[in-house]
């Protein structure tokens, strides 16, 4: 009788790890994805990208550089290079425990915007973002990731050298060839009355 009752205990732990590993290896969605901004900078600087992607995995954004020392006479306070953009993502298989593939179909800027205008002192200048490369794979990081499981170059991008964090908080973005690195951020909500 001891032996019939282990083994159903034996069967039950080993159903519900499965279920739990079914679980853990359940692939993430756009729709989950369509809940953060995401932005790529530095930390230092006047750069950054920022991002939406939709249910759909089609995504929009904005990329700005300000320079302040590109001036001239007419744009004495410097030059902002930058674009509004979209494309489109296409989600890959699991690569580990905590990673999956994100290949990027396309990358191309919004129509209309003027290659270059001076206003107010200030020269803006519509360049291709920076951040994204289409025909490159990504590999989207699940909130969770262990930092010691995600490579150096990353942990700049997520603003994890120094820090006594021990986990990934949101899902990140990495792409290796081009060393670029978005992380998913709560949006920012409106203060009352705006």
């Amino acid at each position: 009788m001891k032996k019939v009752i282990l083994a159903l205990v034996f069967l039950m732990i080993a159903a519900l790890l499965a279920a739990a590993c079914a679980e853990a290896a359940q692939a993430p969605t756009f729709e989950a994805l369509s809940e953060y901004e995401w932005s790529f900078m530095s930390g230092a600087g006047g750069w950054a990208t920022y991002m939406r992607i939709n249910p759909d995995g089609s995504f929009t954004g904005d990329y700005h550089d300000s320079e302040i020392g590109d001036a001239g006479d007419d744009y004495p306070d410097g030059t902002i290079y930058g674009c509004l953009f979209h494309g489109q993502l296409t989600l890959g298989e699991q690569v580990s425990d905590y990673a999956w593939s994100v290949h990027v179909d396309a990358v191309e800027m919004d129509e209309g915007q003027v290659p270059e205008a001076i206003e107010d002192g200030v020269r803006y200048v519509t360049i291709e973002p920076y951040g994204l490369t289409a025909g490159n794979d990504m590999l989207l990081y699940l909130p969770g990731t262990p930092v010691d499981e995600l490579p150096e170059d990353f942990l700049l991008w997520a603003h994890l050298i120094g820090s006594d964090e021990t986990e990934l908080a949101n899902y990140g973005l990495y792409d290796e060839a081009a060393d670029t690195g978005f992380i998913a951020e709560e949006p920012f909500e409106a203060l009352e009355g705006e």
